[in-house]
């Protein structure tokens, strides 16, 4: 249920440890991200020039397991759109998410903003028999013309300057065809006895703190119909915290 999850998750509050979190900061310490022409120049070129190890900060080393796992069901209630659909990873890394998506039969897609992550993607992805494509450039410069099907988001939206949050909705709702899917695996997740991000705690980063209910509040805003919401199961975390794979339909019209 998208409200239940979207409050507060039940359940343990142990605190996981911080290892991918803490690392990740301290690799984007490098150049501050501030307002919306910074996402054209960050620290994430010189993250990837440097070198960065599959495992290594966000990298997860493979597909997140809820996202393949999604991807590989026989039926899915709504259905997933159909194979064949424009399908974009923004943000996507070494390419894990676009050749899980190009095996599922999506004309996938990557993008980068860093041309040395899109260049390390391309040779995953080419090592692995996989065509997709990774477009280098910036995720807030795609012409709004509705042109994918399915788009999943993944320690994406986390990277991004809280001041870009609403943006980021509005670019989603401007991308995805009317009746398309928009894939959020919500991470990282504050504890249940820490505050909400939603109610105005932004707190450090990147990769900053996110909750199920701000991203319900930032994409319902900008039309968006949340068509599930699942707490992932402690075998299935892609990073050792808590995530929410959440599935949302774009809306039919601006």
């Amino acid at each position: 249920d998208c409200g239940e999850v979207g409050r507060r998750q039940p359940g343990n509050s142990r605190r996981q440890p911080g290892t991918t979190v803490n690392l990740l900061r301290g690799l984007l310490r490098l150049v501050p991200l501030v307002g919306r022409p910074a996402t054209t120049m960050t620290g994430w070129e010189q993250m990837w020039s440097k070198g960065l190890a599959p495992g290594q900060a966000f990298d997860a080393s493979r597909t997140e397991p809820a996202f393949a796992r999604l991807l590989e069901q026989a039926s899915v209630d709504p259905p997933l759109p159909a194979v064949g659909s424009k399908a974009l990873v923004p943000g996507c890394g070494r390419g894990y998410a676009v050749v899980s998506l190009e095996r599922a039969g999506y004309v996938a897609e990557g993008l980068e903003i860093a041309p040395t992550a899109a260049k390390v993607a391309e040779a995953y992805i080419r090592s692995q028999g996989a065509v997709a494509v990774v477009r280098t450039g910036d995720f807030f410069g795609l012409e709004l013309e509705r042109q994918y099907d399915f788009v999943f988001d993944s320690t994406f939206l986390c990277a991004l300057p809280p001041s870009l949050r609403e943006d980021w909705a509005t670019m989603m709702a401007g991308i995805i065809s009317p009746g398309g899917q928009l894939i959020t695996n919500i991470f990282p997740i504050r504890e249940d006895n820490e505050p909400d991000p939603a109610d105005g705690d932004i707190g450090s980063g990147p990769p900053y703190a996110l909750s199920p209910s701000l991203v319900e509040r930032l994409l319902t805003r900008a039309g968006f119909v949340c068509l599930g919401m699942e707490p992932v199961a402690d075998s299935l975390r892609a990073r050792g915290r808590r995530e929410v794979l959440a599935r949302w339909r774009a809306p039919a019209s601006q």
